[in-house]
């Protein structure tokens, strides 16, 4: 794609579309580069097709127009009508979609009125996904003007599930805001008296993310230091793992804290991170904890192997695997030296390469490539 400039004194109207604000890494990347994109070149307002959420006051902080449209569960031509109608009104140079919902109804709409440029960021592997959903996004990745993935894992993946064209595909990692997160770990060492471990995993109350096995771990370990687990996020398995604890009886030391929007308080509470997932696109959490300053476990699985290299800035471990989930844990606990030579290399590697501004830049650039 040749380098083309914008018009002098002419912005790119973009509209970004996205089921809801809920928590999430696809919500916190749509808000944070809304939030850094150049406004002198850039005009956005994001619509959200079913609801607002989290995130929704950070909008309003920095003056970006959100609009709901209040669709409900299933099918609804009326949406379809409604988000017709907005992109008709606004007329932008591009909209962007993001997840299922919105990439279904946000194609459909721009294309029926003519939209010229049309772009998805795909976030996951849809391996849990049925049929009906996967023939639906066969068709409508044909719509798109390019899709953007958030990895080389995701950008395979669509290749493969999809059928989209290589040439079709572009990747941008996920960033995060390093002010916002980095914790210096001279100033993390020995903030707490207490001397037991913490551990701490964040995520969605799925099947993907592999808690049954983390939870598992816990009960396997025979460290002598008191140990406590806990667990950010909500999710429709969220009973299930909670009876699972009480039945092992482990309700002293494995927690469920639900959401929590002050991710960096918490993740300097917690001594080792967990990131048990079964599939990722990314896992921009790692990021975050990274930059924390605590050392990190995760699964041996694509995606997070772009973040993560064994024994040099993290520990890996074969995913659905307690066993070993469980002997990592007790061999880090163990290897001071150790942890604060992960912590030390996958801070400084995400600093180096994954800042929020680094990914803002090349969405910037994208953007007016594709627009002029």
């Amino acid at each position: 794609m040749k380098i083309k400039y914008m018009r002098e004194n002419q912005k790119i109207k973009i509209i970004y579309i996205i089921p809801t604000l809920d928590i999430g890494g696809a919500e916190r990347l749509v808000i944070d580069v809304i939030k850094n994109l150049d406004q002198e070149k850039f005009t956005v307002k994001i619509i959200c097709m079913k609801k607002s959420g989290a995130w929704d006051v950070e909008l309003k902080d920095h003056g970006i127009p959100l609009i709901l449209l209040g669709q409900k569960r299933g099918i609804s031509f009326i949406s379809l009508i409604k988000l017709i109608k907005i992109l008709k009104q606004e007329h932008p140079d591009i909209v962007h979609t993001h997840l299922f919902g919105a990439d279904f109804y946000g194609s459909v709409a721009a294309r029926l009125i003519g939209i010229k440029y049309l772009v998805s960021t795909e976030h996951n592997l849809n391996y849990s996904e049925n049929a009906v959903k996967k023939i639906i996004k066969i068709f409508i990745s044909k719509l798109f003007n390019n899709i953007i993935t958030v990895s080389e894992a995701v950008k395979k993946y669509m290749i493969k599930s999809y059928y989209v064209k290589e040439k079709k595909i572009l990747v941008i990692y996920n960033g995060v805001d390093i002010n916002k997160f980095f914790q210096p770990l001279n100033k993390k060492d020995g903030v707490r008296e207490n001397k037991n471990i913490i551990i701490g995993s964040i995520g969605r109350l799925t099947k993907q993310k592999g808690f049954e096995y983390l939870i598992e771990a816990i009960n396997k370990l025979s460290v002598s230091q008191d140990i406590e687990c806990l667990i950010v996020g909500e999710g429709e398995l969220k009973t299930l793992f909670q009876e699972k604890v009480k039945k092992i009886g482990l309700e002293n030391k494995i927690k469920f804290l639900g959401l929590q929007k002050d991710i960096k308080f918490f993740l300097n509470k917690i001594d080792i991170f967990i990131l048990p997932s079964l599939w990722e696109g990314f896992g921009i959490v790692l990021l975050e904890a990274g930059l924390a300053g605590v050392p990190v476990i995760a699964s041996k699985i694509d995606g997070i192997t772009e973040i993560i290299e064994d024994n040099k800035d993290g520990l890996l471990v074969k995913p659905a695997d307690s066993n070993e989930l469980a002997q990592k844990i007790e061999y880090l606990i163990k290897q001071k030296e150790l942890k604060n030579k992960l912590a030390i290399n996958l801070q400084t590697k995400i600093k180096n390469n994954f800042s929020i501004q680094k990914t803002v830049v090349q969405y910037e650039q994208y953007y007016i490539n594709l627009n002029k």
